[in-house]
């Protein structure tokens, strides 16, 4: 079972697929109004976390943002589980 779940970006209700794993960084398929966008999440050797767009393979402004809405959603997911 796909883990499925819904945030808030620009006014609109965006659908976010847990797609798996490479590498050990999560990867996320998110249903934009306008399109599809595949993301990363990464670390780097001190922590920090990073968002990469797959297509690009780049942290952009928009996987950035969209990035930190996932992290507030699993965040305030976890807290209550």
């Amino acid at each position: 079972m796909k883990n499925i779940f819904n945030i808030h970006y620009n006014k609109s209700k965006v659908h976010v697929e847990v797609t798996g794993t490479d590498n050990g960084n999560t990867e996320y398929l998110v249903h934009l109004p306008e399109s599809d966008l595949r993301l990363r999440h990464t670390e780097d050797d001190e922590g920090a976390g990073r968002w990469i767009d797959i297509q690009t393979n780049h942290e952009t402004d928009i996987s950035n943002e969209i990035g930190q809405l996932i992290e507030l959603h699993n965040v305030q997911h976890s807290e209550n589980s």
